[in-house]
């Protein structure tokens, strides 16, 4: 059975010195692995002996330290004397099953009443001056959930009380609120394309319109200002190649096309016509040429010399 520390043995100028510092587990005085169930009960009816009150699984633990209640200082001081919350929860299931086991209160976690009774009640009590700690106990919850109760607005939809104070509607509210932002039409479409197109000088690019992994892109940074390429695809499915189709329907140039063999033909046709010699690496780039990407002739036909050998109007090794 573990042995607990009397709580006149702390030092008060060490406890103020753990208490600044960030917490770190102390090395445990013995077998790592000794607490038990027994002992893990003794534990518990030892602290509320010393304390005067049962305690909170967040007091036997080290989380948010810069936060740590009395109880929990308590406890960082003291550790490895009383067990972690981890520790009894993996003997006993559950903070509140090892507290019943121990014969102390646990905290109710169901209610007969719903959320917005409990704030009624609580608004109630507390315009007749009842003390908050006594709320609490006439609800059978923590004091922190009476101050929220007391802040609680009201759902601008249902009128029932919001008691999360990061949330706008009440929980059945937001649960039939749609998750996505903004539904695209075409119309929409068309409206953002031309005005990507005047914001930045060119019509927007597929992979514009798409998350990077690596980084964040302008269309991610401004989301949900403008949609996503798989959006405006979807909208555009009907058509042979949908991006384009976007493009052409809001009346800007399109950017890249799908490069037949007659197409890629055409271009080394007028690129041999302009000047009069098979196309190299260099040239994909500059103003004499009005085809594909060379990326593109890799992939179609392995490097660009096999494409001109293939599609070219004289063959590179006659030349």
């Amino acid at each position: 059975m573990a042995t607990t520390r009397p709580a006149a043995d702390i030092d008060p100028r060490r406890a103020q010195v753990a208490h600044r510092a960030k917490y770190e587990p102390m090395a445990h005085p013995g077998n790592q692995r000794r607490w038990d169930r027994g002992a893990i009960l003794a534990a518990l009816n030892d602290w509320v002996a010393q304390t005067g009150s049962v305690p909170r699984r967040i007091e036997w633990c080290g989380e948010r330290p810069l936060h740590a209640s009395s109880g929990q200082r308590k406890w960082m001081r003291e550790h490895p004397w009383w067990p972690s919350s981890s520790c009894v929860a993996s003997h006993f299931g559950s903070w509140s099953a090892a507290l019943e086991a121990a014969g102390l209160p646990a905290r109710n976690l169901t209610f007969e009443t719903s959320v917005a009774e409990r704030v009624e009640s609580a608004r109630r009590l507390a315009c007749g001056g009842v003390p908050i700690r006594e709320i609490a106990c006439e609800l059978g919850v923590s004091v922190s959930s009476v101050h929220n109760y007391l802040r609680a607005g009201d759902c601008p939809d249902c009128g029932r009380p919001v008691t999360n104070p990061r949330a706008r509607r009440c929980s059945e509210c937001a649960g039939r609120e749609p998750t996505i932002v903004r539904s695209w039409t075409r119309e929409g479409v068309r409206a953002a394309i031309r005005e990507w197109h005047d914001e930045h000088g060119s019509a927007p690019s597929y992979r514009d319109w798409t998350p990077l992994r690596n980084r964040v892109g302008r269309w991610a940074a401004q989301s949900p200002r403008w949609p996503s390429a798989a959006v405006v695809c979807d909208l555009y499915v009907t058509d042979p190649n949908p991006w384009n189709a976007a493009l052409v329907d809001a009346g800007v140039e399109v950017r890249f096309r799908r490069w037949s063999d007659d197409a890629i033909r055409s271009a080394l046709a007028r690129f041999w016509v302009e000047t009069g010699r098979a196309p190299q690496s260099a040239d994909v780039t500059g103003a004499n040429w009005h085809g594909p990407h060379e990326a593109t002739l890799r992939r179609r036909y392995g490097s660009l010399a096999t494409a001109w050998d293939r599609l070219g109007p004289t063959p590179a090794h006659k030349m």
